[in-house]
């Protein structure tokens, strides 16, 4: 979907106050008088009102004050919570005048006054642990504004208690504060998802608050792929903005509100091939009257955004065309708005590139020019006005141009790059200077560890034809991470003790997935720095916050090397199981998810066979799902391997196999016409009792040239049933994780098994 669309939903929600006190107070009496705790926690309340009206209006006049403040309290005792409230204005006046080394003493020093006062009062330390985080972020050390905000939150659930209504506030402002300071997702969305859970338990007293924090919980859901969750809290939120309407039609903020959730609705059935649904929703948005101005253009232009992707998905670029001029004839009704600030006038430029990327698309280039010069001129060179210029001057000829306006936007997109730490194990040869984390096609004769940081871009690059011209579809959240689009660096070697530091420093600081590790071994044909892509782009489509292992063998990067890989991947079991160990010891996860891809499950499974044999393995009864991609396993190997392994208890088996896997079919060629594991090539694929089957040959894609091998991977339905599998395991089947996963019977036995059922293409 386009940065429009994401956009309007910003704007469209209404903005969450931190609704904590940022700048202190000061007693304006000349004698400090002692006061008791509640009057002084009153009093700290009416006077940070006070100073901030004056910081505002004269800060001049407002430091002078703090100044005199600290003057005036500086006879009192050390700890006193007078000379705290002084300390605490004067480090926001600095900080207000953006002298932020002057400021991070004196907020340090409230904080100390805080922890010493007797009882401890923790709303005034979370107060002050608020300021001095604030402090240290401006001072550039995140990580110790990172623990201060933790600490504050901690403070604050004492203070109210963990189910009280008036800790929700804090915590919206917190996500928010969270967000936009740290860019951590997934913390806001942890902090979002407790104080939707209060609400929820007290949303007699404001449905309508609720259902505008589970709107923007989605939003920061949908931002992550987190698409069931999403659309669970956007039903929810529905439900709620429903009933105040019915109970009140003319409530126009609970109408624009429903505008908004349907919209949001309608682009995940979207992105997960419901366009019928996706219209439906759209539709019910549209019926919906407000009578606000304002309103009325941010619904228009939602809906028409919405349906604009809708239609692209189908494939109807003509209808989706016409959804982006509908939304600039809404800009174009509503000039006095875009004037007036009320509507972002970014937003004109934003649907100006969209509507360039659909005309290039249809590779029509001069309509393509107009529109991104139109943007340009309002945007700038942003990375997506550089990208579609890139492409336009591909599409025309001019490719020393078209690299120069590529290469300019990727500067720009690596400044808002994130970072993935991946850590690493391999049995191949270290290359020269293999130190830092070189190795080639050569088999070594040790395990090596490492990690490497792995740079993901700031927004998708597979929206972009010059990248990835076989799919331009502008979803929601994107499509599956370019693995190859990711970029190394800081690759390096670790002994064991250094290896077990940082293992252990990756699982402290997971969220989703606490002490979890998820560990991915690669197939045939893959480099050792592709495997640290693949390992990196599974962690972020999967969104897995955890510690992140892959087990690299010298695959020789080749397709014509197929069973040279083969043999090597058989020889790499012993190392293989080392690693294992090696994970567990250095993490003491009590969680260990395994995927496996292709030609890699020849390497997991005899290695799991020789874990579940030995009765001292401390792997053995961490190992949780285990998901086997495309295996390129012989069927009675994988057969023989699944029932040792699974006598031990290790029973929690995913296939993913598919009858449009080329890969696979080729591979059935080279094993002298062996059935593989991964090849469902009668159409149903292989039955264990230990496995939940699915067959994703309809999840292919079209082309001659379309390998359809890393489906698993570069489909996002395939990747939220495997996030799904991650975080609830197998308690729900298939077709309860995800619609388009349909029950099957095998012809024979009638055994079950599951299929990926797309629906089919809506049109308007």
């Amino acid at each position: 979907m386009t940065e429009v669309f994401w956009r309007l939903v910003r704007c469209c929600v209404a903005g969450v106050s931190m609704l904590i006190a940022i700048v202190p107070q000061f007693a304006r009496a000349e004698v400090p008088v002692p006061v008791t705790e509640q009057h002084h926690l009153d009093r700290h309340r009416e006077l940070t009102r006070q100073f901030m009206q004056l910081l505002k209006a004269d800060p001049q006049r407002a430091l002078s004050e703090a100044l005199a403040g600290v003057q005036r309290t500086s006879s009192l005792g050390r700890n006193d919570p007078q000379r705290a409230d002084a300390l605490e204005m004067l480090s926001h006046a600095h900080l207000m005048a953006e002298q932020y080394d002057k400021a991070l003493p004196l907020a340090a020093e409230v904080v100390r006054i805080r922890k010493a006062g007797r009882p401890v009062d923790d709303e005034l330390l979370a107060l002050a642990l608020d300021t001095h985080a604030t402090v240290l972020f401006a001072n550039e050390r995140s990580a110790e504004s990172d623990a201060a905000l933790r600490e504050s939150l901690a403070a604050w659930r004492r203070a109210y208690g963990a189910n009280d209504l008036r800790l929700a506030p804090i915590l919206e402002g917190q996500a928010e504060y969270v967000q936009k300071a740290f860019g951590r997702p997934l913390w806001t969305i942890e902090l979002l998802r407790e104080a939707v859970a209060i609400r929820v338990q007290n949303v007699g007293s404001s449905g309508g608050k609720l259902a505008q924090t589970l709107t923007e919980l989605a939003i920061h859901e949908m931002r992550q792929a987190l698409y069931s969750d999403c659309d669970g809290h956007l039903a929810m939120a529905q439900q709620l903005l429903e009933s105040e309407i019915r109970s009140d039609p003319a409530r126009q903020e609970q109408k624009s509100g429903l505008v908004q959730v349907l919209v949001m609705r309608a682009g995940i059935a979207a992105v997960l091939g419901r366009q019928d649904l996706a219209f439906d929703q759209v539709q019910r948005a549209r019926s919906i009257e407000l009578t606000d101005r304002l309103q009325q253009a941010q619904a228009q232009l939602l809906i028409a955004e919405s349906l604009s992707s809708a239609l692209w998905l189908t494939g109807d670029l003509d209808g989706a065309i016409a959804s982006e001029l509908e939304s600039l004839e809404v800009f174009k009704n509503h000039q006095d708005l875009l004037e007036s600030g009320a509507l972002d006038k970014d937003l004109v430029g934003d649907t100006l590139t969209s509507l360039a990327r659909l005309y290039l698309e249809k590779h029509e280039l001069g309509l393509a020019r107009q529109a991104l010069k139109a943007a340009r001129s309002g945007l700038g060179d942003t990375p997506d006005v550089l990208f579609n210029l890139s492409e336009l001057e591909r599409q025309s000829g001019n490719e020393a141009l078209a690299l120069a306006h590529y290469q300019a936007a990727l500067r720009l997109r690596k400044e808002s790059a994130a970072e993935i730490k991946v850590m690493f194990g391999t049995n191949r040869a270290a290359e020269k200077g293999g130190e830092t984390g070189r190795f080639g096609t050569a088999v070594g004769d040790h395990l090596s560890l490492g990690e490497s940081a792995v740079l993901v871009p700031g927004a998708q690059f597979s929206d972009v034809a010059w990248l990835r011209p076989a799919r331009t579809v502008p979803l929601p959240v994107g499509l599956a991470t370019d693995a190859t689009r990711l970029l190394l660096r800081n690759k390096r070697v670790l002994d064991a003790a250094a290896f077990g530091v940082q293992a252990r420093e990756l699982m402290a600081r997971a969220r989703l997935y606490p002490k979890s590790a998820l560990v991915f071994v690669h197939g045939f044909n893959v480099s050792f720095d592709e495997a640290l892509q693949r390992a990196a782009q599974l962690a972020r489509d999967l969104n897995y916050d955890g510690a992140v292992f892959v087990y690299s063998w010298p695959s020789q990067g080749t397709v014509l090397r197929y069973g040279t890989d083969r043999d090597i991947a058989d020889r790499a079991v012993d190392r293989f199981v080392e690693f294992l160990a090696q994970v567990e010891l250095a993490t003491g996860a009590e969680k260990i998810n395994l995927i496996a891809h292709s030609m890699g499950n020849r390497v997991l499974l005899p290695a799991l066979a020789k874990i579940a044999a030995d009765p001292q393995s401390r792997v053995r009864p961490k190992v949780r799902e285990v998901i086997l991609a495309a295996p390129a396993v012989p069927q009675a190997d994988f057969t023989n391997w699944l029932d040792t392994i699974s006598k031990q208890g290790i029973r929690r088996f995913t296939l993913y196999a598919s009858s449009a896997d080329k890969a696979m079919w080729a591979g059935w060629l080279r094993e002298w016409a062996t059935s593989l594991a991964g090849y469902a090539s009668s159409g149903v694929p292989l039955w264990h009792p230990s496995v939940q089957s699915i067959d994703i040959s309809k999840a292919a894609e079209p082309g001659l040239l379309q390998l359809n091998h890393d489906v698993f991977a570069s489909n996002p339905v395939m990747s939220e049933d495997i996030r799904q599998l991650l975080q609830q395991g197998q308690q729900r089947p298939p077709n309860q994780r995800m619609p388009m996963m349909k029950v099957q019977r095998s012809p024979d036995a009638g055994r079950a098994y599951w299929s990926y059922e797309p629906p089919a293409p809506v049109r308007r």
